[in-house]
């Protein structure tokens, strides 16, 4: 059984993925008070004493907004966490030949009408950061950073993910879907919108793949098919009230546009018809997904 080392692992999909692949690999699970992967004395430190087979690196600063406030600032924790800490792990990786597995996200990718998605894995990296948040960007440099850096590793990119076990800390689109519901305070979804959903879930077993059979390269672990935020909405909605339910349409393309947001992509979306192929594994669609988070809410 493969040695792997969790960082971020009290994060809302590191912590589920921890407790679903903990019979299938011998995982450690460190946060920042363990391992503070920007320190690059306190890596060497670490992984001195702790020899590993594979390390995961879920660690990031996923506060889009929050992230905005810094950009261009590359003394900020944004960019430190984001960039320099991957930085960071995959020289020591490289250097001991540690198998690398950096967690992404399709938000590297503007989502423009200048350049839409959905993005395949071979899909190259913008090399500006026009219609990109600098979230987004911080990661995006995060991808190039490691394929600067190290020989064997694989950046495994997902978009909203969602989970139905209990996670207190923070609120993912789905759960919080439903509570705005519950209290009657939903507000209008976003009909030109294009995205891919993660069930976290599902998650489990194309990673524990990779990691086993240190398989190298950029994949994308999402649902199998494209959705906008009202139609999985309006499906998740309807599946966990057994009814319909009237849910108003927004324009993204509308809130964009007004002074001081983030950007975020709106013509996004992860193919991922070759990660399926290497991995010889069938993703579930969008609507399996949302079934199988409804299940679970419900036993």
């Amino acid at each position: 059984m493969k040695k792997v080392l969790i960082i971020g692992g009290t994060g809302m999909v590191a912590s589920r993925f921890v407790d679903l692949a903990k019979d299938k690999l011998e995982i450690v699970s460190v946060d920042e008070k363990t391992l503070d992967i920007i320190d690059n004395t306190a890596v060497e430190k670490y992984f001195t004493k702790n020899k590993f087979d594979a390390v995961i690196n879920f660690a990031a600063f996923t506060n889009v907004d929050a992230a905005e406030k810094e950009t261009g600032d590359e003394t900020g924790l944004t960019y430190r966490l984001n960039v320099l800490g991957p930085k960071n792990l995959a020289e020591y990786c490289n250097d001991n030949n540690t198998f690398l597995v950096h967690i992404s996200t399709d938000f590297v990718f503007p989502g423009t009408e200048e350049e839409p998605g959905p993005y395949d894995e071979d899909a190259r990296l913008p090399e500006t950061p026009v219609g990109i948040g600098w979230y987004g960007w911080t990661k995006n440099r995060a991808e190039l950073m490691i394929q600067n850096t190290s020989t064997n590793y694989a950046i495994v990119r997902y978009g909203y993910p969602f989970r139905a076990a209990p996670f207190d800390l923070k609120k993912d689109w789905a759960r919080n879907l439903i509570n705005l519901y519950n209290e009657q305070k939903l507000y209008p979804m976003f009909t030109d919108q294009v995205q891919s959903v993660l069930f976290v879930d599902d998650l489990v077993e194309p990673l524990v793949k990779i990691i086993n059979e240190e398989i190298s390269g950029i994949f994308h672990v999402a649902s199998s098919d494209m959705t906008t935020p009202h139609e999985i909405g309006l499906y998740l909605l309807g599946k966990y009230t057994g009814k319909p339910v009237e849910l108003q349409k927004g324009s993204m393309g509308e809130f964009l546009k007004a002074p001081g947001r983030t950007p975020r992509p709106r013509l996004g979306g992860l193919k991922t018809l070759k990660t399926q192929n290497i991995l010889n594994l069938k993703f579930k669609t969008w609507r399996a997904m949302v079934d199988e988070f409804v299940s679970q809410l419900n036993t």
